[in-house]
C-alpha cells in the first residue's frame, strides 16, 4: 500500500528512500512513482507518493 510523504527542507530522494526502505539507493522507486520526478526539483511542502 502506498503512503504519502511531505518533503521537508534538506530532504533528498536518497534520504527519503533511506527512511522508508532502509536503502537510499532505492530512490528511483520514489521518482518513478511520482511521474519520473527529477531528484533536483524537490521542494519543501511537496507531497510524494511512496510506493
Amino acid at each position: 500500500m502506498a503512503q504519502q510523504y511531505t518533503v521537508q527542507a534538506r530532504d533528498t530522494l536518497f534520504t527519503i528512500a533511506q527512511h522508508y526502505y532502509n536503502d537510499g539507493n532505492q530512490w528511483n522507486k520514489i521518482a518513478q512513482a511520482n511521474n519520473n520526478l527529477n531528484p533536483n526539483s524537490l521542494q519543501p511542502g511537496q507531497v510524494l507518493l511512496i510506493p
